[in-house]
């Protein structure tokens, strides 16, 4: 496949993901969030609601020196929570592209958000979270999550549109 066309898929199913988790359940406006490297699961806390999912660290970006970091070349990220990571990391082995199986990488944010682009488009992601906390940005990917209302209602979402 071409890349170009990779990254075009990677952004649009980025975009479309993102919006679907925002308006399903509100993703980006959490209260709270915490990712359990033991279980590989996510937890957004809410005022009225709590929603968790399954996770993968794709890899995170340090904006101060403008270096990324893949998860699979990070000590501190689980290896269990890293394979998806790993998946890109072959992809970029068997393709050639570099900037998939090399780590660390020194790029700008645009560059960044291009290769989670493609390396959300070839893990099949289903979510994106990237949060940022103004020198440092993780980029986590999650399954279906699990949304716990009040009233003990539970309901599942893929990130499908609404």
């Amino acid at each position: 496949m071409e890349l170009e066309t990779l990254l075009q898929q990677g952004r649009d199913l980025v975009d479309r993901t993102t919006r679907a988790h925002a308006e399903r359940w509100g993703l980006g406006t959490a209260q709270r969030w915490v990712l359990d490297q033991t279980t590989g699961i996510i937890r957004w806390s809410f005022e009225d609601h709590v929603v968790s999912a399954p996770a993968q660290v794709l890899g995170s970006w340090n904006s101060k020196v403008s270096t990324f970091v893949w998860a699979w070349d990070n000590e501190t990220i689980q290896p269990s929570l890293s394979v998806l990571a790993g998946q890109v990391r072959a992809f970029g082995v068997e393709h050639e592209v570099p900037a998939l199986s090399t780590s660390p990488l020194k790029v700008d944010e645009e560059q960044v958000r291009d290769l989670v682009a493609v390396a959300f488009a070839v893990a099949q992601g289903t979510g994106i979270y990237h949060p940022y906390d103004g020198q440092l940005a993780t980029y986590l990917t999650f399954g279906a999550v699990t949304i716990e209302e009040p009233g003990g209602r539970v309901s599942t979402f893929d990130g499908s549109a609404p």
